[in-house]
């Protein structure tokens, strides 16, 4: 089964804090899902496409592509949860340019309005890096502790918007960017 993300991706000082988090749940087997997928990086979905043609996104994405889109900060101050999934996450401010650059992506992709993950849509969207992933609730509760712990706030950039393909194969998760734009810097 494979699935499309529209991704957000950050400079690289909060792209190697993320994956210093990952490296260390995975070290201390608190979790090691995140540092487990194949080709993923620190990022925010902005939309998930599920059952959709591979040509026809790729077609979109590359038309969305060619307007200005512009590079901003976020302030990650806030660690959380989905206690559903056992996810730990980083929790950014929301800022107007960054909802506005979701809901422009959902319009633009108005076409794949009825393959969208629900979780991803612009009624249920819930901007988050995750960090972990565990099996339990258990698990979970020992995962949050950990990284708590040694979380600092962390401001990022918004540095690329990428089209991402997700594969599951036999219990692994692995990403593919199949498309990217560098966001452009505000005079």
């Amino acid at each position: 089964m494979k699935s499309y993300a529209i991704e957000v991706l950050f400079n690289q000082e909060f792209d190697e804090y993320v994956r210093d988090l990952w490296r260390q749940c995975d070290i201390n087997n608190v979790s090691s899902f995140m540092n487990q997928v194949k080709g993923t990086e620190p990022h925010i979905a902005l939309a998930v496409y599920e059952s959709i043609d591979l040509e026809k996104v790729k077609t979109r994405f590359n038309e969305f592509i060619n307007q200005d889109l512009f590079s901003f900060e976020l302030v990650f101050d806030a660690v959380g949860i989905f206690q559903t999934s056992n996810v730990t996450f980083l929790q950014p401010n929301v800022k107007m340019e960054f909802t506005d650059l979701m809901m422009q992506v959902h319009e633009y992709f108005q076409d794949f309005k009825n393959q969208t993950n629900l979780y991803y849509s612009p009624e249920r969207w819930f901007p988050h890096v995750t960090v972990a992933k565990n099996n339990t609730s258990d698990e979970l509760k020992g995962t949050i502790e950990f990284i708590i712990e040694r979380f600092n706030p962390q401001k990022a950039k918004v540095k690329r918007l990428v089209l991402v393909e997700i594969e599951y194969i036999d219990g692994n998760v692995i990403c593919r960017n199949i498309g990217s734009k560098e966001l452009e810097e505000r005079l």
